[in-house]
């Protein structure tokens, strides 16, 4: 427990106090990016202007354990950044906690700890409150995994529901009925489910890359088939209905294989990355001009950039290394030392 107490005091000391203001407070209006630079004991969280990727600006330092990275996501006002962070345990038998960071004043606030390190925090819509998980592994290996809606005033954590003897379970989003979408994956492969309520099987692999239509009606993700070596495969699954078993998925990625997700507003088809030899149309834009391939992120709220993964391999199998890009109309750029992306503010 010693080894934990310089991490907390950091965070509460360190960070600043309620009312002060950050370069970003004042930032011009227009669309910017929110990343994470990493160092060795903390990640700098950054912004930057859509329109000049390079011109990144920090809101604030996060400690955490040495080895470890935030995983985060952007509120939907996009005035804060909800964090699994980290902070207590050893890198062993790490344990995390769920920070909020104001990007106008730089002060962050634990709302919750002993979460799975193993997820990226989910948004209510009205950004009131955060979803997260908590995961107890038994002697088999399987999971329980309990989902909890934290709220931002007072920390006030509700238990929502339960999914257990799985491999793992993770919150996705909100259907046009407020109901939480998540992705369970056990034994039978991937499940959809509303509320903790299964509505239909994604596959009999396991999948990742998980991402709601804007409306909230499809779920684009990439399947990991591995029935003949693993090929990573883009699929879309229809929630209409709402009853059990209404999950409708149909392959969406074509030849080659694909991975990563992302939605531009309004479209009527999400967009994949592919490995270079098979770019098609609706492929990432930035793939047929520059050497390597894009992973596709998020789409800025507009839809005038996209933010990337450039990997500057040949392949998913040699993939090179890694650079977090804007591909925008106007000035596209990479986003200086980010290793990790969380979302998109308007000002």
């Amino acid at each position: 427990m010693a080894a934990v107490v310089p991490i907390v005091a950091a965070i509460i000391g360190d960070a600043p106090a309620h009312g002060a203001r950050t370069a970003f407070a004042d930032a011009p209006a227009g669309t910017y990016a929110v990343f994470a630079r990493p160092e060795a004991t903390a990640d700098v969280i950054m912004v930057a202007p859509a329109t000049s990727p390079g011109e990144a600006t920090e809101v604030v330092r996060v400690p955490h354990l040495p080895g470890f990275m935030s995983s985060g996501a952007v509120s939907p006002d996009g005035r804060r950044v909800a964090l699994v962070t980290v902070d207590a345990g050893t890198p062993a038998r790490p344990g995390a906690s769920l920070l909020v960071a104001d990007l106008d004043s730089g002060a962050l606030d634990r709302l919750a700890v002993a979460v799975d390190p193993l997820q990226t925090p989910l948004w209510t819509p009205d950004g009131q409150a955060v979803v997260v998980t908590r995961n107890t592994v038994a002697e088999s290996g399987l999971s329980t995994v309990t989902f909890v809606r934290v709220t931002l005033a007072g920390s006030r954590e509700a238990v929502l529901f339960q999914n257990e003897n799985v491999l793992g379970a993770y919150a996705i989003g909100f259907d046009p009925a407020g109901r939480l979408v998540s992705v369970v994956i056990d034994g039978r492969g991937s499940t959809v489910a509303r509320d903790g309520t299964e509505g239909g099987l994604l596959s009999t692999q396991i999948t990742r890359d998980w991402r709601l239509s804007p409306d909230g009606t499809r779920l684009a993700y990439v399947e990991s088939d591995v029935t003949a070596g693993l090929h990573y495969r883009a699929q879309v699954a229809a929630l209409d209905g709402g009853g059990a078993g209404d999950a409708q998925a149909q392959a969406a990625g074509g030849a080659g294989q694909q991975m990563g997700v992302a939605w531009a507003p309004g479209a009527a088809a999400p967009l994949f990355g592919r490995e270079p030899e098979a770019v098609a149309p609706g492929a990432v834009a930035a793939q047929a001009a520059a050497a390597g391939f894009d992973i596709p992120l998020a789409y800025a709220p507009g839809g005038g950039a996209l933010a990337v993964q450039h990997w500057s391999g040949s392949s998913f199998a040699e993939p090179g290394r890694m650079e977090i890009a804007v591909v925008g109309e106007r000035a596209p750029g990479i986003l200086p030392g980010a290793a990790r992306f969380y979302g998109w503010a308007a000002r």
